[in-house]
C-alpha cells in the first residue's frame, strides 16, 4: 500500500495592524502625538515665553519620540532642519548683534522648540497608520471646537467667544488673535477634506458648516481670502485630474469670467462703502475695513524697510520690530505683518536665504505629494493629499500679510506634507497587512 504525503499549508505569520505596539513608547509617542492635535487652538491661558497649555502634549510628543529613538536604535529624521538651521543661526547672529538681544533670544528658544517639535512629529508620522490617525484627530477635534464656538456665540457665552475689548466682536475663542484663529479654522477645514473625517458624508458636510461659520465669526479678510484661494487650487487639482490642462484652462478662464463680470457689476471699493456704512458688526469689521487695513500693512512695510536700512544687512534681530519702532517714533508700531518681510529686516540676508530654501522644500515636498500614486505608501493614509497641498499654499500665502510662521499648526501642515512626499521604510507595506 502506498501511503500519500500530506504537505500541510504555509503558515502565514502574524502580522500587527497598522498600529503602535501597545505599552511601548512608539505607542505613548503617537497617543501624545494625536492629543497635540486635538488641543492645537487651546493657545489661553498663556504661560511664559508664549507658551500655552497645547505646548504640554507638544513637550511629551518630543520627549516620548527620542525615548523611543533611543530605545529602539531608529535614526530620526529632519525635513527642514536646515532651512530652518540657517533661519535660526541668521536669527542668533543679528539678534546679538542687534539693539535687543533679550527679545531675540526668546524668539530664538522657539525656532528650537519648532524644530524640536517636527523632528519628533515627522518621525513618529511615519510609523504605519499614525499618519492617519493623526489627520484624523485633527479633523474631528476640530469640528469639534468649530461647534462649540458656534453654540457659544449663539448662547453669548463670553467665556467661550473669546472676546477682546482690543478686537470688538470678533470671535476668537481660546486663539487669542482673529488671524490666528482664521488660518486654524481654513486650515482644519482642509485637513477634514485631505482625510475624508467623519466618514459619513452628512457629518462631513456639517463639519465643513460649522469650521465656515468659525471662520466667518474670526471677521477676518484674510481667513475668507486663504479659504477662497484653497478651494480654488483644489478645483485647478480636480480640473487637471480629470480633464488635464485644457480643464485647467477652462477652470480658470470660468474664474476669471466669474470674477470680472462681479467686479464690473459690483466695484470693489463701491462694496467696501456698503460694508462700512451697513451697521453690522461682521461686515464692517471685515470688508468695511479692508481698506484701512490695506494702507496700514502698506504704512508698515516702508517702515520695516527704514528699519532694515538703518540696522544693515545683518537685520536688527528676530521679533524686535514692534519695539524698535516705538523707540524710534514711528507712526505705526507693530509687529512685521509678513513672514517675509521679516525674514530680511530682522535675520538680515541670511535669514532670506533661509526662507527661501524653506519655501523650496516646502514646495517641492508638496509637488512629490501630488503626484503620489492614489492608495499606495502614505498617500493609502490620506485620501485626498490636494487637501493638505492646499493647507500648506493658503498658509504661504498668509504669510504675505501676517507672521504665520510660528503658528503650531503650520509646522503640522508642514511635516504633513513631508511625509506624504517622503518614501515609506522597508517592510512598511508588510506591516500594514492584515492577516487573512
Amino acid at each position: 500500500m502506498t501511503s500519500t504525503a500530506v504537505t500541510a499549508p504555509p503558515v502565514t505569520e502574524f502580522v500587527a495592524p497598522a498600529r503602535p505596539w501597545r505599552g511601548t513608547a512608539e505607542r505613548a509617542a503617537a497617543l501624545a502625538a494625536c492629543t497635540a492635535m486635538a488641543f492645537q487652538p487651546i493657545l489661553r491661558p498663556a504661560g511664559p515665553g508664549n507658551s500655552a497649555p497645547v505646548d504640554l502634549f507638544t513637550a511629551a510628543t518630543v520627549l516620548l519620540v527620542a525615548v523611543w529613538a533611543a530605545t529602539s536604535g531608529r535614526k530620526l529624521g529632519a525635513p527642514y532642519a536646515l532651512p530652518l538651521g540657517v533661519l535660526i543661526v541668521a536669527g542668533a547672529i543679528a539678534g546679538l548683534a542687534g539693539p535687543l538681544p533679550g527679545t531675540s533670544l526668546l524668539e530664538l528658544s522657539q525656532d528650537l522648540v519648532l524644530l524640536a517639535w517636527g523632528v519628533a512629529l515627522y518621525n513618529i508620522a511615519r510609523r504605519p497608520g499614525v499618519l492617519r490617525m493623526l489627520t484624523t484627530t485633527f479633523a474631528w477635534a476640530s469640528i469639534g471646537w468649530a461647534t462649540l464656538v458656534v453654540v457659544g456665540w449663539l448662547a453669548n457665552i463670553t467665556a467661550i467667544e473669546g472676546l477682546s475689548p482690543t478686537e470688538g466682536d470678533r470671535v476668537l475663542f481660546t486663539l487669542g488673535d482673529p488671524n490666528y484663529a482664521s488660518a486654524y479654522w481654513v486650515v482644519s477645514l482642509l485637513v477634514v477634506f485631505a482625510a475624508k473625517r467623519p466618514r459619513h458624508w452628512a457629518l462631513r458636510w456639517f463639519g465643513y458648516a460649522m469650521l465656515i461659520w468659525a471662520i466667518a465669526l474670526t471677521e477676518s479678510n484674510g481667513g475668507v481670502l486663504e479659504l477662497l484661494v484653497g478651494l480654488g487650487f483644489l478645483g485647478v487639482v480636480a480640473c487637471y485630474r480629470r480633464r488635464g490642462i485644457v480643464g485647467v484652462l477652462a477652470f480658470a478662464m470660468l474664474v476669471a469670467s466669474v470674477v470680472g463680470v462681479g467686479t464690473q457689476v459690483l466695484p470693489f471699493s463701491r462694496l467696501q462703502t456698503w460694508a462700512l456704512q451697513s451697521g453690522q458688526s461682521y461686515l464692517v469689521n471685515s470688508l468695511g475695513r479692508s481698506q484701512g487695513s490695506s494702507s496700514q500693512r502698506a504704512l508698515l512695510i516702508q517702515e520695516s524697510l527704514q528699519l532694515y536700512q538703518s540696522d544693515g544687512l545683518l537685520g536688527s534681530g528676530p521679533r524686535t520690530t514692534k519695539q524698535l519702532l516705538i523707540d524710534r517714533n514711528y507712526p505705526y508700531a507693530k509687529e512685521a505683518h509678513d513672514d517675509y518681510l521679516a525674514a530680511l529686516t530682522e535675520r538680515g540676508v541670511l535669514g532670506v536665504a533661509g526662507m527661501a530654501m524653506l519655501v523650496l522644500a516646502a514646495g517641492w515636498r508638496a509637488g512629490r505629494a501630488l503626484r503620489a500614486p492614489p492608495g499606495q505608501g502614505f498617500a493609502a493614509e490620506v485620501p485626498r493629499p490636494a487637501g493638505i497641498v492646499a493647507a500648506l499654499l493658503v498658509m504661504a500665502l498668509a504669510g504675505t500679510y501676517y507672521q504665520v510662521l510660528h503658528f503650531r499648526f503650520v509646522w503640522i501642515v508642514l511635516v504633513f506634507v513631508a511625509v506624504l512626499a517622503s518614501r515609506p521604510d522597508a517592510g512598511y507595506a508588510e506591516s500594514r497587512r492584515m492577516p487573512s
